[in-house]
């Protein structure tokens, strides 16, 4: 049975720990509430000890997942357009700024941010790719193989998604089921008692194409079944009927749509290592030290007396008014209440909280707090190359794995939605850019039409008359301070490109980029035909692309053919279509 399978299946995921090595025991759902009870500096047990006393949370972990959201971010601007061989280089420029308008209209900008705030809480962050648009996975339900390297080698993927009656129908309108099984699936659903939220499985794996045939083939399939309805019995008490739940839709499918990213991996289980559980051991530790040290508080607090004289009982605060004689046969000394292990409980805790540094590589050079007193600024600088080298590290794992995700099932959806005509704005530095590509074809254009206009007087333009139609044409396109370009139908149908994402020195380094620069500056010294000859035009760009040097910062880059300018068109990005709604109008958007 389908249902009892699934079931199954994710009631072993949240209560089944696996085995990782002889004597070490992982199960990712009570890691994940673990790790969901330390950040939010909450006990598990309660707040309230033993003794009926509060319990206070002495939070270490926040402040190392900053350190790690912060040093691994990257950004859209980071996003790069490169082209490959037998490519134009100006169709990739204005696709790569086309893209940015795309990513910022599908607030692609959050999505990292989000990305990088989660990935050192959680270990593992997992994205869900809908028609180019991605969906973050809640981890607490979302049940995989827990021994699977990745979820390719996951035997079974399944989403549970917990929905109201109205959130349910609005799911099956835009999934297109049957009428007569949306209202079965709520008809069972008001049948059951105490439950709020329809539960519907959303699951990727193979199943036997024929249930009741042991010797069924087995075919990977996706599989939408709402668990649904009460189970009969008999008068003895005996199952009868066991709920089959609704079975919504099935179909053959091929892979699925996850996208993982893990901040650190272990071999013999999926979920990566996050800060907040590779600190478990020192947020224990650190608990119990400023537990035990509030509850010497309370004693440091008191004062008591002492006296050897029978008669002299009470209280001194409530019984004796200032003035009082006291008389006796014995003085009243007051007993010493000071804590005496002040420096144990500061050793003890600067030791864990040391221990929480070298877990994490959160040092204070990377916090930006101030270095002791003395530090020398050599050292200072070699500690923090070290600490941002282990970061870096993690930050081009992640960049990789976000340009395969790019690459495959965001670019595409680009590219469609691209395809109509739609209107690009420009502005700034990127207006400087589009200007030096279409200038002197422009300026060429003009002097032609001049140079045959004078033919009987002779009277041909001067580089003078040059340099004035260039500042001329110049000016009138950055009239405004904005130039709205119309991208063509199909404009990027047979563009030729490669991406990649250019994160601080990791995919091009420094180095290699100063010494394109002073390449460059040396091939244009010893041969200036070099910029206007095509063919070695052609060569200078790609040498300098090759080096992580963008050719339109440096040079102007060649175009064949201007774009020329709509007018009353306005707008930004791509005029894409929303679920099958006509579109009415063009956004406009600014870089």
């Amino acid at each position: 049975m389908l249902l009892k399978k699934i079931n199954q299946e994710v009631e072993d995921f949240k209560n089944k720990p696996i085995t990782i090595v002889p004597g070490l025991f992982f199960n990712q759902y009570q890691t994940l509430q673990t790790v969901f009870f330390y950040y939010n500096s909450k006990f598990s047990t309660g707040d309230i000890d033993e003794d009926g006393d509060r319990k206070y949370f002495f939070n270490i972990v926040k402040n190392p997942c900053k350190v790690f959201s912060k040093s691994i971010d990257f950004d859209t601007k980071n996003f790069r357009f490169l082209t490959t061989g037998g490519g134009d280089t100006t169709k990739t420029w204005f696709m790569e700024r086309d893209f940015q308008f795309w990513m910022r209209d599908k607030n692609f900008g959050k999505v990292l941010n989000r990305t990088f705030r989660e990935l050192p809480i959680f270990g593992t962050v997992v994205l869900k790719v809908i028609e180019g648009v991605p969906h973050f996975v809640d981890l607490r339900n979302f049940a995989v193989e827990q021994t699977a390297d990745n979820l390719d080698d996951s035997s079974y993927i399944t989403e549970i998604h917990n929905l109201t009656p109205d959130q349910f129908r609005n799911t099956a309108k835009k999934m297109k089921w049957s009428s007569a099984l949306v209202r079965e699936t709520l008809n069972k659903f008001y049948l059951m008692e105490g439950i709020s939220h329809i539960r519907l499985y959303e699951r990727y794996g193979e199943v036997r194409i024929d249930e009741d045939s042991a010797d069924s083939e087995y075919e990977y399939r996706r599989i939408f079944i709402a668990d649904v309805g009460v189970d009969e019995f008999d008068q003895r008490g005996e199952l009868v009927v066991e709920k089959p739940g609704v079975l919504l839709s099935e179909e053959k499918w091929d892979g699925h749509p996850y996208w993982e990213f893990h901040a650190e991996k272990m071999s013999g289980r999926w979920l990566g290592i996050g800060v907040v559980e590779s600190l478990f051991e020192p947020q224990i530790r650190h608990n119990e030290i400023a537990n035990i040290q509030s509850k010497s508080s309370y004693w440091a607090g008191l004062k008591l007396f002492f006296s050897r004289d029978p008669n002299m009982k009470g209280n001194l605060a409530t019984d004796k008014r200032n003035g009082d004689v006291i008389t006796g046969d014995s003085e009243v000394t007051m007993i010493n209440m000071a804590e005496q292990n002040l420096a144990y409980f500061n050793e003890e805790s600067n030791k864990w909280m040391r221990n929480r540094d070298e877990l994490t590589f959160s040092f204070d050079v990377v916090q930006g707090e101030r270095l002791p007193a003395g530090t020398p600024l050599g050292s200072a600088q070699l500690a923090a190359a070290q600490t941002l080298s282990y970061f870096e590290m993690i930050q081009e794992n992640i960049a990789l794995d976000f340009k395969e995700m790019i690459y495959k099932v965001i670019i595409p959806q680009f590219e469609k939605d691209s395809t109509d005509e739609h209107v690009l704005r420009l502005v700034g530095k990127d207006l400087d850019a589009y200007v030096a590509m279409i200038k002197n074809d422009l300026v060429a254009k003009e002097v032609i039409r001049l140079a045959i206009k004078s033919v009987r007087t002779l009277k041909f333009p001067t580089s003078k008359d040059r340099d004035v139609i260039g500042i001329a044409i110049e000016e009138s396109i950055k009239q405004g301070k904005e130039h709205l370009l119309p991208i063509p139908k199909g404009f990027y149908k047979d563009v030729k490109y490669d991406f990649d994402i250019d994160i601080t020195g990791e995919s091009v380094d420094t180095r290699v980029r100063s010494a394109t620069k002073f390449a460059i500056l040396q091939a244009i010294t010893a041969d200036p035909t070099i910029t206007t000859d095509p063919t070695k035009r052609k060569l200078l760009m790609s040498f300098a692309e090759d080096g992580g040097v963008n050719p339109t910062d440096i040079f102007d880059v060649e175009s064949k053919q201007p774009i020329d300018v709509v007018p009353g068109r306005a707008g930004g990005g791509v005029s894409a279509p929303r679920l099958g709604t006509p579109q009415q109008g063009q956004t406009t958007q600014t870089i």
